[in-house]
C-alpha cells in the first residue's frame, strides 16, 4: 500500500496502475491531447465495485478506443498525451468533484453497489488518489508547453455509444465546444470533406459540461475543443489507424492558424 500518513492510507496499492500515463512527453507539437475515460481499471481494493468484470469492457466502464486513437495520434502528431488510469466508475475525471455523476451511483440503468452510500472519506480518497493526480499531469503537461513557446492548444479524445436508450445518434464523430470555436468551427470544415456525419456539439454538447477542457483550456484562454467518436468505428487496428488517419490530416493545418495560440477568452 502507498501511505500517505497526512491523509490516511492511499486507495491504490503497490500492484495498482498509475492514476495517469504521459505518453511522448517531448512531444514537439504545440497542442496537448488528453483522454479522461481511457481506461477500465479498478483498484483492487475496491474489488470490481460490485459488478461484473465483464460490465467494465462496456462503454459504461470507459471510452472504447479512445486511448488507441490518442495514442496514435500522439505519434501522428508529435504531441504529448495524458491518459486517465482508471474506470470513470470509480470517478469522472471530466466532471468536478461533488458533481452528481462524479461517482456516479448507477449508470446507463445499471446500479454500481460500490459507488453507493459512500462516506466523504471514501469520496475524497478517489478524489485525492486519482482525480488530483490526473488534473496535476495535465497543468504539468501544459506547463512544459507554456514554457516553450507561446499559449498551447488542448484537445480533449472521447467514444460515444450510438445506442443510448431509444434516442439515435447517428453521427461518425462529435465536435464539442462552448464559446471559443477556433478549433472547433475549422476541425468541423475538415472533417466534412471525409464524407463523415459530424456532429456540432451532438451527441453531447459543449455547453453543458466538459470539464477538462474548461478548467485546462477555457478558463486559462487556450484553444479547445473535445471529439467523440462513434464506438463502433473504433473496433479493430484498421479502423483506429483510419480515425488517426483523418484527425491528423484534420488537425494539422489548425496548428498553424493564425491567433490559435493566443490567449483570448471568448
Amino acid at each position: 500500500m502507498r501511505d500517505l500518513p497526512n491523509d490516511g492510507p492511499s486507495l491504490l496499492g503497490d500492484e495498482d496502475p498509475e492514476p495517469f500515463e504521459v505518453v511522448n512527453r517531448e512531444g514537439g507539437a504545440h497542442i496537448l491531447l488528453v483522454c479522461d475515460h481511457a481506461s477500465n481499471a479498478v483498484p483492487h481494493q475496491l474489488g470490481h465495485l460490485g459488478l461484473d468484470p465483464e460490465t467494465f469492457d462496456h462503454h459504461i466502464g470507459y471510452d472504447i478506443g479512445a486511448a488507441a486513437v490518442t495514442r496514435g495520434l500522439a505519434q501522428r502528431l508529435d504531441a504529448q498525451a495524458v491518459l486517465a488510469g482508471y474506470s470513470r466508475l470509480v470517478i469522472d475525471v471530466n466532471r468536478p468533484p461533488g458533481h452528481p455523476h462524479s461517482i456516479i451511483p448507477a449508470n446507463d440503468g445499471i446500479p454500481v453497489p460500490g459507488n453507493q452510500n459512500l462516506d466523504e472519506p471514501a469520496k475524497r480518497q478517489r478524489i485525492r488518489d486519482i482525480f488530483e493526480p490526473y488534473h496535476d499531469a495535465v497543468n504539468r503537461a501544459l506547463a512544459r508547453l507554456w514554457n516553450r513557446a507561446a499559449a498551447p492548444a488542448i484537445l480533449s479524445v472521447h467514444s460515444f455509444s450510438p445506442r443510448f436508450g431509444d434516442k439515435p445518434r447517428p453521427w461518425d464523430i462529435g465536435v464539442l465546444w462552448n464559446r471559443d470555436p477556433r478549433i472547433a468551427v475549422p476541425l468541423m470544415e475538415h472533417l466534412e470533406r471525409f464524407d463523415l456525419r459530424v456532429g456540432d456539439n451532438e451527441p453531447y454538447s459543449g455547453h453543458d459540461l466538459a470539464y477538462t477542457i474548461d478548467v485546462h483550456g477555457a478558463a486559462a484562454g487556450i484553444a479547445n475543443v473535445a471529439i467523440e467518436i462513434n464506438q463502433d468505428q473504433l473496433g479493430t487496428p484498421g479502423e483506429i489507424l483510419k480515425w488517426v488517419d483523418i484527425l491528423s490530416e484534420s488537425v494539422l493545418p489548425i496548428l498553424d492558424i493564425p491567433g490559435l495560440h493566443r490567449v483570448e477568452r471568448f
